[in-house]
């Protein structure tokens, strides 16, 4: 019933439209229709082939036509033309035979119904049609809608297939469940922010129910606005343009309710993903958390319990120790103290970058000084391995932090002294490349695979590789010297050595200050 009402609007306006066309194609009908009964009547054919011929020709013109009213002045134009021509006395409308007139009502009659059925046919068969569009495109919208990966996309989708179904300029509206708009599109001619249309468009998504051009709420307004609706209330808007004058039919706002419904589910289903993504999320960083603590209280308990170790005994038999031993013991305290101490310091400037709350410090800086204070702080606990350094004689001027590129630097070197064996030789070197200086520690130790490589630069990341130092550290080292070096727009990387052996280098931009807007943890 709607697809009925739906297609006598349309007729109506073709009617409206095209009456000079269908007035030309009734007179040609019905002129070649009595030109062929001419012929035949010069052939002494009957007057009932005649009749048949006019019939004929209703049930032609009655298939072209737009309409029941052309095809009754078809059937009531086939009469008089028979009448006129056909019929004594000849070229005028008077009978003399009383069999005519019936002849006349016979004619006429059949030739309504015939045209009437004609008509009904050709109005069904646009139906099949018009409902065989309308499925399509459900379908083929539904199915676009279905494979969206954003709010972004979905909004698009929808506002290009509306704009094709209606010709007509679209807005598609999402809110968030604050109220507030987190996704507006418009296809075509932005019509939809002009005052009336704005609270008409805001009056569906609260209200719920439709408004605007053709409803009782906002008629004034350019467009028609129905909300997109879910089961946990109202989502969205959707805009459709209407010229003026000009209302939509049922079957029309069965569309966009359709259309409507569906983009709710996708919008639900992605607002069901989100949730479960957040909650998988926080169940990760609670296993995180405690896997952190757990590994925070195994990784400082060992050099705890060296340093107590080292203490009580010197404390307890402190007279009968040599003073050679009494500084061997001294020394492992502050190294492990030392090793302590950096293992907190990266926890703590980790945890500042994870917040947020790291502000670079940006100012002048020698690089040469930053390497010299950073290789003169590594070599107290050092011995066993030879730390060269290699500068080139200009001075390099930097607009960097300098307290937390020596924290890079440091980390680097200690990676390398823990996990290459004794003896083995650092080499810390600085050079210009392009508009970059680099900074590179490379070591002649065992090296490190491939595959560890593309993970060695993620947080909480520990190599399989056993540590020269017997030092198990938390993974945080290198994951901490990414962030700081991205933070200063650079970048870091690993590489093998040749022969053997890793190197890590970074760059930083030269002659310009070297701060990204936000030094955020890179997890």
């Amino acid at each position: 019933m709607l697809q009925l009402n739906h297609f006598i609007y349309k007729y109506i306006n073709l009617y409206k439209k095209n009456f000079l066309k269908n007035i030309l194609l009734m007179i040609l009908v019905m002129a070649m229709c009595t030109i062929v009964s001419i012929i035949f009547n010069n052939l002494n054919m009957s007057e009932t082939n005649i009749v048949m011929i006019y019939l004929l020709g209703i049930l032609l013109y009655s298939y072209m036509a737009e309409g029941y009213v052309y095809s009754f002045f078809a059937s009531v134009g086939g009469v008089l033309l028979y009448n006129f021509f056909f019929t004594e006395p000849y070229y005028t409308l008077q009978v003399y035979s009383p069999d005519y007139p019936i002849i006349f009502l016979v004619m006429f009659i059949v030739g309504s119904i015939t045209s009437m059925l004609t008509i009904r046919v050709k109005i069904e068969s646009q139906l099949v049609v018009d409902r065989e569009k309308y499925i399509s495109s459900l379908y083929y919208v539904t199915k676009r809608l279905l494979d969206v990966k954003s709010c972004n996309e979905l909004a698009e989708i929808s506002a290009d297939e509306l704009s094709k179904q209606f010709n007509a300029d679209v807005l598609v509206s999402f809110f968030n469940s604050s109220g507030n708009v987190n996704c507006r599109i418009v296809n075509g001619e932005d019509v939809f922010n002009d005052g009336t249309d704005y609270m008409a468009s805001m009056e569906a998504y609260q209200s719920g129910s439709p408004c605007g051009c053709g409803t009782t709420l906002f008629s004034g307004a350019k467009a028609y606005y129905s909300p997109i609706l879910s089961h946990n209330g109202s989502l969205g808007v959707i805009g459709i343009s209407l010229r003026k004058n000009v209302s939509l039919v049922n079957t029309q706002r069965t569309f966009i309710d359709v259309i409507s419904r569906q983009i709710a589910v996708v919008l639900e289903r992605e607002r069901i993903y989100e949730k479960q993504q957040k909650t998988q999320i926080e169940i990760q960083k609670e296993r995180l958390r405690s896997d952190i603590l757990r590994s925070i209280s195994h990784d400082l308990r060992t050099p705890l319990a060296g340093i107590m170790g080292l203490a009580s005994t010197a404390h307890d038999n402190y007279e009968k120790l040599s003073d050679e031993v009494k500084i061997t013991f001294l020394q492992s305290i502050y190294e492990d103290a030392d090793w302590l101490n950096e293992l907190v310091e990266n926890i703590l400037q980790t945890t500042r970058f994870e917040e947020g709350r790291i502000k670079l410090n940006i100012k002048e800086e020698a690089a040469e000084e930053i390497i010299t204070e950073a290789v003169t702080h590594v070599k107290k606990h050092s011995s066993g391995h030879e730390i060269h350094v290699k500068i080139p004689d200009e001075i390099i001027i930097l607009q960097v932090d300098g307290i937390l590129i020596r924290q890079v630097i440091i980390n680097l070197l200690n990676n390398a002294i823990n996990y290459s064996p004794r003896g083995s030789k650092i080499t810390v070197s600085l050079f210009r490349e392009n508009n970059n200086v680099v900074f590179e520690v490379s070591d002649n130790g065992p090296g490190i695979s491939q595959e560890e490589i593309s993970h060695i630069f993620e947080r909480y990341y520990q190599r399989s590789t056993q540590s020269s130092s017997n030092r198990k550290g938390m993974g945080l080292g290198l994951s901490l010297c990414k962030s700081i070096i991205e933070a200063h727009n650079g970048e870091i990387s690993m590489r093998n050595n040749v022969p053997n052996g890793t190197i890590v280098s970074f760059y930083i931009k030269s002659g310009e200050e070297n701060v990204n807007g936000a030094a955020h943890f890179n997890s």
